[in-house]
């Protein structure tokens, strides 16, 4: 992304931060990596208790790195519910303050949604959509392929380097999609207006990250 690209994006940011903010979450904006983790060392306590749901993101910008560091970090699936702090990703961050995530086991969208004390998703501008039908689409195009090659999962996304369904139908919603046993587009969560206030904290990060 350029410098006309990012100024471009500026006001996409800005919308989307208060729209999130609407919505009773806690939005933040960083440039780039290195600010981002000055942010997270504020906002942890060293020693916290920490989990994560699997992120590309957390890996490529080191977050990962720094909380199994500074921090109590929990491996185990079902300790992540007694967590101060739940770090993950968003598969997409709509316009309107909205977070959509897709999972498998949903091990990651059920602590996001109940559990931790404290959320925190981190997204980079790549995952910025203007909407839910624009949402689901980047996870049939750009997210799930990528993670089934990584997860080394038997889908035909991983096989094709697409979903056998790209398109979002209106009629179905994400439901239509592969039979494969190892399908990870289980779940479709979608987060909007939040019932606890800044539980839930959205970082978006002015690189691209993940997937």
């Amino acid at each position: 992304m350029d410098a006309n690209q990012r100024k471009a994006m500026q006001g996409v940011v800005k919308e989307t931060l208060e729209n999130l903010e609407k919505n009773a979450f806690r939005a933040a904006f960083v440039n780039d990596r290195n600010e981002l983790l000055t942010l997270i060392a504020s906002l942890i306590p060293e020693g916290a208790v920490t989990a994560s749901g699997g992120s590309e993101t957390l890996l490529e910008t080191g977050v990962m790195e720094w909380i199994k560091t500074h921090t109590d970090y929990r491996t185990e699936r079902k300790e992540a519910y007694g967590a101060d702090f739940y770090l993950t990703s968003a598969n997409a961050v709509t316009r309107h303050g909205e977070l959509f995530e897709v999972d498998g086991r949903s091990n990651r969208v059920s602590a996001m949604l109940f559990g931790p004390e404290n959320v925190i998703a981190i997204a980079g501008i790549n995952k910025l959509v203007p909407n839910l039908r624009a949402a689901a689409e980047r996870v049939k195009t750009m997210a799930a392929p990528p993670n089934c090659i990584r997860l080394a999962k038997d889908t035909p996304c991983a096989k094709t380097g697409h979903c056998v369904f790209p398109d979002f139908s209106d009629v179905h919603l994400s439901a239509q999609g592969c039979a494969s046993p190892d399908r990870i587009c289980s779940n479709h969560v979608i987060f909007s207006r939040q019932m606890v206030k800044d539980r839930i904290m959205v970082i978006i990060v002015g690189e691209e990250y993940g997937y």
